[in-house]
């Protein structure tokens, strides 16, 4: 590795038959840690998740090009420049897609698009996307730890070479004519010179660098302060019940926030949120289930919490709340305006339940033919308490236990 050569793909490795299998194993494992596996067997997410895969491998590529370009134009040949540049470059353009991705694609296409696109709740949406921009982040982390390897083999290979350069002029010179040594001396010193100069242009630009990230740290961190203090709520909210500890102060944390910003972008979400919390942190089924049903006249039947809203409404009714008339209201509800909808299979394994608490056979047998008629090769989602999708079965097989099951 020559000093006057050095490139962007001396530190990181962005060869193809590396980075490509490479980057696919942190995708992979991302996702094995997130409890997201069943994502690939989905037809929507395994698209979305391979788009994303060649976006960074795009990203990698480009990032190494335009960060040759700007060393070769400044005449920096200094791997201090590569080290940072590369990894900002990159991470700077993650951000910033995701952030232009999900918000246009919220205004133009809705904010229940993605959910419909890709087969998913609410929930598994969020942490689909999360995931998949993590990765990329994860992926860039893991380039810049082992990026410090050849760097350090390039300062221990830059070193051997001078020293050898060195000695070997001087010598040829001392042998050739002594007279010449001084002109060797001043040639000699001269690289020298050379190299701390470049040493220097390096240092500064890299101080520049430092400084105009800590500037937009602060303007980043101030704009969210000042300008979008309802985030800092919502997030504070998030951290508080994701630990286990706190769901009574999570609660209350977004009780402010909508006390405090009734006009708040993503007011649904937190009111969501508030009756998830009564339902499945507090255990307060009778306020749950009103802050449902506020919930649903509030925002609509066509929400993207919708239909997390509906089916926990459902579930209070049939298992805490022993009311399965309701149960059959909300999922006459659903049926009628998502026939289609993701919650739709789990609505008639609902009806079926709810017929026969009611010891209404008849019916229950009804429902059992009208579901196998309409989803018989269908696989449909099995989500846990949490919202999230932990298997997938075939619809025969939840009828099955459906009709198995002593409800009584």
């Amino acid at each position: 590795m020559q000093q006057e050569n050095l490139l962007t793909a001396n530190i990181f490795e962005l060869r193809l038959k590396w980075l490509v299998p490479f980057s696919a194993c942190v995708f992979v494992a991302v996702l094995l840690l997130g409890s997201q596996k069943l994502l690939l067997r989905l037809p929507g997410p395994a698209a979305m998740i391979t788009v994303f895969f060649l976006f960074f491998i795009l990203i990698c590529q480009t990032a190494g090009y335009l960060t040759d370009k700007l060393a070769t134009a400044m005449r920096i040949a200094y791997p201090t420049f590569i080290l940072w540049c590369y990894p900002m470059t990159v991470v700077s353009t993650i951000t910033a897609c995701a952030w232009l991705f999900l918000g246009l694609s919220n205004q133009i296409l809705g904010r229940g698009f993605w959910n419909s696109w890709l087969g998913l709740t609410g929930q598994d949406t969020t942490s689909f996307f999360f995931a998949c921009f993590a990765s990329m982040l994860v992926a860039v982390t893991l380039q810049f730890a082992s990026s410090l390897i050849h760097v350090f083999n390039w300062i221990l290979e830059i070193s051997r070479g001078n020293v050898q350069r060195f000695s070997s002029e001087l010598m040829k010179n001392v042998k050739e004519s002594p007279s010449s040594l001084g002109n060797a001396l001043e040639s000699l010193r001269y690289d020298g010179e050379q190299i701390r100069n470049n040493r220097v242009r390096a240092t500064r630009l890299n101080r520049m660098a430092l400084l105009c990230v800590f500037i937009l740290s602060l303007a980043f961190f101030g704009w969210v302060v000042f300008f979008r203090p309802a985030l800092i709520l919502y997030y504070r909210a998030e951290i508080q019940l994701r630990t286990f500890l706190e769901p009574a102060a999570a609660y209350e944390t977004l009780r402010h926030l909508t006390e405090r910003f009734p006009n708040y972008r993503y007011l649904d979400s937190v009111t969501y949120r508030m009756a998830w919390i009564l339902d499945r942190r507090l255990n307060e089924y009778d306020k749950a289930k009103e802050s449902y049903v506020a919930f649903i006249e509030r925002f609509g039947r066509t929400n993207v919490w919708s239909d997390e809203a509906i089916a926990s409404l459902v579930r209070l009714s049939l298992d805490k709340l022993n009311n399965p008339d309701q149960a059959l209201y909300w999922t006459s509800e659903y049926l009628t305006t998502s026939p289609e909808g993701i919650m739709a299979p789990h609505m008639y394994l609902y009806r079926i339940r709810a017929f026969k608490l009611k010891n209404q056979a008849e019916q229950a047998q009804s429902e059992i033919e009208a579901a196998q008629k309409l989803f018989a090769s269908r696989k449909i989602q099995v989500i846990n308490s949490e919202d999230r999708l932990i298997d997938l079965i075939s619809f025969a097989d939840a009828v099955q236990a459906e009709i198995s099951a002593d409800w009584r």
